[in-house]
């Protein structure tokens, strides 16, 4: 076995027996229980408004701990088994990403009995567990880290329909709604935002919904709910959905997550086009100066525009400004085209890194 996966199994079964310890009041310990991994610590938390105890789980972002910077929240459901599926999809996404990433809060059960279909149910303990989440849990992650307004909710199956009714029964509580792979087949969705606009013309909230693409009649009920929504003509909506493909409900859990963080923590280019006449001032032969053996070829094939080292396959590079391109394969490094004095380069760079020059032969 990898030891990554290893380090992983390990951690998902560390959450499943952690102990509770003894106390009163809400917080249950003067100082959270070290986790496996050294970017979780959980608390004891006791809720007067439920009337029982939980496990949650935070997730420090990279520099928390050598900064003063405020970040935004996500809080998940499920803690228990979606914290480290969480924290490898950010290790994952950062590798290919600018990201900015939140402090991750899981809610969870630890090793008491999980009453997820209880509190995630909005036609069961739904309400009061969002009135938990509001008033106790919000407020003491506020108090205790370093935090923004910005907030986002995250749910899969139940959880998801537990984000749906957050999304329209408190549309100002959260910057960010999350549903993964409803529970119902995604058959409330509609309705539920029916109810919601026969009072209300608009939704401030980003929202993503993702399934796997063997549930079809979920993937079909999210895509007509997409399409209701944009009919809407909301000015303070941003909606995208994704499918998975070749996964059930089970398999398809963790692409879902990556997916809803590369959308809401992910620097993406929003592509624009360019005729081939105006890309082809960009082609041509180009080389390091300080290694003039090696030389790369830009051209141009009707409206796209490739780059190409050798006998290695080409990559196509995307426009997305006047003279600025990004690569899918790797989204974090920025292409841009410059002219100086008469001499035309390229340059290739990363965030926070001096960019490489490739200077224009013909």
């Amino acid at each position: 076995m990898k030891p990554y996966l290893s380090k992983f199994l390990y951690c998902a079964f560390v959450i499943s027996v952690i102990s509770l310890m003894t106390g009163y009041g809400q917080v249950k310990s003067s100082a959270p229980n070290q986790f496996c991994e050294k970017e979780i610590v959980s608390w004891d938390y006791s809720s007067n408004i439920i009337g029982e105890d939980y496990t949650i789980y935070i997730h420090f972002p990279p520099g928390y701990d050598t900064t003063k910077t405020k970040y935004p929240v996500l809080y998940m459901t499920d803690g228990d088994w979606n914290m480290t599926v969480a924290m490898n999809c950010f290790n994952m996404l950062r590798q290919d990403y600018e990201t900015t990433e939140p402090l991750i809060v899981g809610i969870g059960y630890g090793s008491r009995t999980n009453m997820r279909s209880r509190d995630l149910n909005p036609a069961t303990g739904g309400p009061k567990f969002l009135l938990f989440i509001e008033k106790e849990l919000i407020p003491f992650i506020q108090s205790k880290y370093r935090v923004t307004d910005n907030k986002a909710l995250y749910g899969y199956s139940y959880g998801g329909m537990f984000t749906t009714s957050v999304l329209f029964g408190e549309p100002n509580l959260f910057n960010m709604i999350f549903i993964g792979a409803p529970g119902n087949s995604g058959n409330d969705l509609i309705p539920a935002a029916q109810k919601y606009f026969a009072d209300h013309d608009d939704i401030n909230c980003r929202v993503f919904l993702g399934v796997g693409s063997f549930e079809h009649l979920t993937v079909n009920n999210i895509e007509l709910f997409k399409a209701f929504m944009l009919e809407q003509n909301c000015k303070n909506l941003d909606i995208s959905t994704a499918v998975t493909p070749n996964a059930g409900h089970g398999a398809a859990l963790a692409q879902v997550m990556q997916n809803a963080m590369a959308f809401a923590y992910c620097k993406k280019h929003t592509p624009i086009t360019v005729r081939a006449k105006a890309l082809e001032k960009y082609t041509g032969t180009y080389t390091i100066l300080t290694d003039p053996k090696v030389k790369f070829k830009i051209y141009a094939t009707a409206d796209d525009l490739y780059f190409k080292q050798g006998d290695a396959l080409p990559i196509l590079l995307i426009p997305y400004t006047k003279d600025g391109f990004f690569m899918y394969e790797n989204e974090k490094a920025d292409i841009s085209f410059k002219e100086d004095n008469g001499k035309k380069y390229m340059l290739f760079g990363f965030p926070n890194e001096k960019p490489t020059r490739l200077d224009k032969l013909d």
